[in-house]
Parts: structure tokens; C-alpha cells; sequence
């Protein structure tokens, strides 16, 4: 305890002012990458977002959709500054309410409002800091009794409250339920306390489903009253079988992040996980292992109460399962934008281990605690934390991925049809149909999404061309380009989806590719270095380059470069070293990393 409690009790509403304050102050007016695009369209539209379709989060977004913001982007990316700052404020409750004092409360939680992870996903619309909201509340209801602290819910409200946040929380991420060892062990006491045992159970079990069935009511409600040109829906159909395809993630594979067939590689997302939070968090880690070994080293733990050493111990099962053990399983590459995707879900074992490492830094410093310095101590804490996180969230809040579609969409001829690939590239399209309205003479098709039935129809549709084999599968890549060019419209790729296409004849302008018909012959030279020339000149374009490799504007970027990097070599073989050189130097202004230095 300290000597002025109620004043350091002040410190932990402050904190998650303060988060909510540079969450929505550092919230970007545009999209990003990853799956932001697609939110930030649902926020303005309704609708059903990719499997298993997120519908509390979408429901939340749509509660403040009238909000006078200056873009779709910038409105969802407030919402989920707030559910970030709620999240703190949850997170200091529950440490609070597993025991730790309020001096290490507030010290860990700035530490992790501020941490790199907890900033960027506070501060634009994603799924992952409503998902460490509804942890730190669950964890809050879910402490021990433990020895001179009174408890707050009677058992009835408590099993209730339980499960009605369980059912929402699958509603926003069903990582939730990686919770099951201390939220079941918690509604199992709360049960077992009330004073008619089977009926605070089974009151249990209805607030779950009170909880995790209105969601889906509205994605089976979207489902068969709205129409793909207007609200964006990612479902095959309206019936309670395809709801109940799109909740258990049919379309991935239900243990699977991706489709994408990737090797899994267990130990180096292992590792990848322990130095990543160890860095976010300012060593958090290491407090809970030191104190856990001291612990276990001089047996302290013997004179913990037998219910309270339960609920350490179902924590930290559930720390294993949402951190080591899910983490193990991801099948998602370590190159390009891989690592930033598997950091998201980094957020929810971060919350628990905050809750581990409050308690653990109150129990192992005292001395430090006694002394009246938790207002300082947690201001210094706050500010490294942020001077650390800050560069990483600017970089990854820039305006990159935004500009990259605003300037591929302008610089697409009229009528044409773009083939890209990327979930940046896919919400970021989403966003410019659906909110932006721009260029809607323009489609835009991403071959991986060809896989889903619904978007193959909503494709055929939009471009007049049948993108089904006899079998009812999607056509391979090099079919799929040959349709598009027997409709006659310019076809054009971002990027080669499949290596059987990487060969295909082809121009560059800007960031896209346009592919050349059978007889058609591409233009000289200095006249394709003219409408490039042009076709920057409209364009607008960062300062600087990204810097971040694993970022999303790092790979678009290259789409940039790529056009007077082809130039360089045109020049080459045609014996112009001078035009050679320049194209290759303006290559490097736009992308350094793909121009060797000499």
C-alpha cells in the first residue's frame, strides 16, 4: 500500500484518459493496410466482414457512424480509440482486482496503453483492441477472493455478467475463448457460491447465448435483406447454414489464419512472440518470470490460499493458450507483411501478462512503492514507453497504402479492369467502392478472393465475364487473365498473382501493368517514359519512402518503381546509358532498397 492511496488511485482514470486522448489524436484520416480497409468500409456501410464476420465490432462501428468526421477512416478509427481506452481502464481493474497495489497497477498499465502494440491497433479501426477490451473485462470479473479485499458482483450477477461478455466477445474475436480456463473456473465458483447452484448455472449459460446469438441475428438479418452493390457482405448465402459457415471460418479453414498454404514454422513464431512482446512492453516478461522463480525458489506460494493459487494458475493457462500455444500453430511467412499480422494477435496474451507482472512488480517492490513515487514512477514509465512506441506507430499510421489506391485508381484508363492481390489491396478497393465512390467505371478483382462463390458472382456481374469452371471452382490465373481480355476492356495488374502469369506481355505505367493483346506492340521508349512522366506529375506521393519492411506500404511502393526500373532496362538494351541512369535513379528515389548501389 502506499502512504496517499487516493491520491495514486487518480493516476489509473488518468492513464486511460490519456491513452484515449493519443489514441484518437494519432488516429489516421485515411486507411491502412491489413484489414482496415474493409472495416473502415463497414463503418459507413453496414455489412458482414470477412469470416467469421466480426459482428459486434461492425455493430459498434455502425452505433457511431453519424458522427460529423472527415472520412469513414478517421470516424471508425475513433471508435476504436475509445474501446482502446475503455481497455485500459478495464486492464487497471482487473490488476487491481488480482491483488496487485495501485502503484504497480499504473505503472504496468501506461506500459502497456503506450506499449507500440496497443497504440496501433487503438488508433485505427481493427478487431484486436475490442478483443483485449472484452480480456481485461473478463479477466476484472474472473479474480480470486483473496484474503483482506472484498468482492464486488454477488455470485447470480456475476456468472451472469460472465457469460453475457463471454457471448459478445466470440461475437468480436474468438480468440476470446482461450479465456475458457479462468473465465470457466470463475463461473464455476460464482455457481457453486449462489444460493440455488443449478439455476445460477443455467442463468450462465443463457447469458452466453444472449450474448453471442443477437451478433449473428444482424449477419443472417444483412445476409437476406441486402444487396452486395450497396453493403459490402462476405457470405455465400442467407441461410442459418451459411451463418453458420461464416462463424466457424469455413472459408479459411477453422485453425487456420490464412489460406494461404504456408509451412508452419512453430519455433520461429515462438521466438518471434517472446522478443516482440519482451521489447513492447519494457520487459514485462522478465518480471514474471524473476518473481515466478522467486516464487517457486522460496515456496511462497504455500501460504496462498488454495482458491486464489487455482485462479494464478488458470491464469496463467490461459497466458499459453492466447500467447505460446496459438502462436505455435499460425501458418503465416516471416517475409513481407507476415510478421505484422501475427502481431495483432499479440494483444490479447500482452493484456493478461500485464495483469501477471502488476502483481508480480507490487509483490517484489515494495521498498520502491512505499516511497511515494507512484505518480513519478508512472510518468516515467508512460513517457518511455511512448517515446519508444512513437516512431514505430508513425510509420505505421502513414498515409501510404491510401495514396497508393487514390493514385492507382486515377491513373487507370477509362473502363479499365485491375487484377491485384493483398489484403491491403482488397479493403483498400472495398473502401473506394463502397465510400470513396472512385472511378466507379473501374473493377477491381483480387484472384485469391476468387475462391469464395458470393465474389465470383458479385465479379461475373460487374465485368460480364464467368469466373467458374465445370467444376464450380475459380479459374487459374492464366484463364482468369484471358477472360479479362477477351472482354475487351484494358486489363491491368498491380502485381503477378501467380508465377504461370509472371511472363505475360506487358507495359508499365505508374503502378500498374497493362497487358498487351495478341499483335500488340508496347510503345517505344521515350514515348512510355512521356506517360510515365505524365502519370507522376498526377499522382501524389510521401515524402519520403517507408521504411518499415514488414510494413503494407513497403511492397506497394515497389509497384511505384517498377515502371522506370522496366525504363532502365529499355534504355539498357537499346544502348542510352544516360536515360538508363536516370530512370534507375528516380527507381530509387521511390523504393532505395531495389537499386543496388553501384
Amino acid at each position: 500500500m502506499t502512504s496517499r492511496p487516493e491520491a495514486s488511485r487518480t493516476l489509473l482514470p488518468a492513464i486511460a484518459l490519456l491513452a484515449g486522448f493519443v489514441y484518437a489524436r494519432s488516429a489516421p484520416h485515411w486507411i491502412l493496410g491489413g484489414d482496415n480497409g474493409e472495416f473502415s468500409t463497414l463503418f459507413a456501410t453496414g455489412g458482414i466482414a470477412h469470416p467469421p464476420g466480426y459482428p459486434t465490432l461492425v455493430l459498434w462501428m455502425r452505433l457511431w457512424h453519424w458522427l460529423p468526421v472527415a472520412s469513414a477512416a478517421y470516424g471508425a478509427a475513433l471508435t476504436t480509440a475509445l474501446v482502446g481506452a475503455l481497455g485500459v481502464w478495464a486492464l487497471s481493474r482487473a490488476c487491481l482486482a488480482w491483488g496487485a497495489s495501485v502503484p504497480a497497477t499504473a505503472i504496468t498499465t501506461a506500459i502497456y496503453a503506450f506499449s507500440p502494440l496497443a497504440w496501433k491497433m487503438s488508433s485505427h479501426a481493427e478487431v484486436h483492441a475490442m478483443n483485449a477490451c472484452f480480456t481485461a473485462a473478463i479477466l476484472w470479473l474472473s479474480a480470486p477472493p483473496i484474503s483482506g479485499r472484498a468482492d464486488g458482483l454477488r455470485p447470480l450477477p456475476r456468472i451472469v455478467a460472465l457469460g453475457l461478455l463471454a457471448g459478445v466477445a466470440i461475437g468480436a474475436h474468438q480468440s476470446i475463448v482461450f479465456l475458457a480456463p479462468i473465465g470457466l473456473l470463475a463461473a464455476a465458483r460464482a455457481a457453486r457460491d449462489a444460493p440455488r447452484p443449478p439455476f445460477a448455472a443455467i442463468a450462465g449459460v443463457v447469458a452466453l447465448l444472449a450474448g453471442v446469438v443477437p451478433p449473428y441475428v444482424y449477419v443472417y438479418v444483412v445476409a437476406r435483406t441486402s444487396d452486395l452493390h450497396t453493403t459490402p457482405m462476405w457470405i455465400d448465402g442467407a441461410t442459418l447454414g451459411d451463418v453458420l459457415f461464416d462463424f466457424r471460418r469455413g472459408a479459411y479453414g477453422t485453425l487456420s489464419l490464412s489460406s494461404i498454404p504456408v509451412e508452419r514454422a512453430p519455433v520461429g513464431h515462438l521466438w518471434l512472440f517472446a522478443t516482440t512482446v519482451t521489447e513492447q512492453t519494457l520487459g514485462m516478461p522478465l518480471v514474471v518470470l524473476v518473481f515466478g522463480a522467486n516464487a517457486v525458489f522460496k515456496r511462497s506460494y504455500r501460504g496462498v490460499a488454495r482458491p486464489e493459487l487455482a485462479s494464478w494458475a488458470a491464469l496463467v493457462l490461459s497466458f499459453i493458450l492466447a500467447g505460446p500455444v496459438f502462436v505455435a500453430s499460425f501458418n503465416l511467412p516471416f517475409v513481407g507483411a507476415g510478421p505484422q499480422v501475427v502481431e495483432r494477435f499479440y494483444l490479447m496474451p500482452e493484456v493478461i501478462l500485464t495483469v501477471l507482472a502488476a502483481r508480480s512488480f507490487g509483490s517484489s517492490s515494495r521498498v520502491v512503492l512505499r516511497d511515494g513515487l507512484a505518480a513519478g514512477l508512472t510518468v516515467l514509465a508512460a513517457l518511455a514507453a511512448l517515446l519508444y512506441a512513437a516512431p514505430e506507430v508513425r510509420e505505421h499510421n502513414r498515409a501510404t497504402v491510401a495514396l497508393y489506391i487514390e493514385n492507382t485508381l486515377r491513373g487507370a484508363p477509362p473502363n479499365a479492369i485491375i487484377v491485384g492481390t493483398g489484403d491491403h489491396r482488397w479493403g483498400g478497393f472495398l473502401y473506394a467502392r463502397y465510400v470513396s465512390r472512385l472511378r466507379p467505371d473501374v473493377v477491381c478483382i483480387v484472384p485469391a478472393m476468387l475462391k469464395q462463390p458470393w465474389y465470383r458472382k458479385d465479379a461475373q456481374e460487374l465485368t460480364g465475364v464467368s469466373f467458374d469452371t465445370p467444376s464450380h471452382t475459380a479459374v487459374g490465373p492464366a484463364t482468369l487473365r484471358d477472360r479479362l481480355l477477351a472482354t475487351g476492356r484494358p486489363v491491368l495488374y498491380t502485381d503477378w498473382p501467380d508465377p504461370a502469369v509472371e511472363k505475360t506481355r506487358h507495359y508499365s505505367v505508374g503502378t500498374l501493368m497493362r497487358v498487351l493483346r495478341e499483335g500488340e506492340s508496347p510503345p517505344s521508349p521515350a514515348a512510355l517514359e512521356a506517360l510515365n512522366r505524365d502519370t507522376f506529375a498526377s499522382y501524389e506521393l510521401e515524402a519520403s519512402p517507408p521504411v518499415d519492411p514488414h510494413g503494407w506500404g513497403y511492397g506497394v511502393v515497389v509497384d511505384y518503381a517498377r515502371a522506370w526500373g522496366e525504363l532502365g532496362a529499355a534504355y539498357a538494351a537499346a544502348g542510352d546509358i544516360a536515360r538508363e541512369q536516370e530512370c534507375y535513379r528516380r527507381a530509387g528515389e521511390l523504393a532505395p532498397w531495389l537499386v543496388s548501389a553501384e
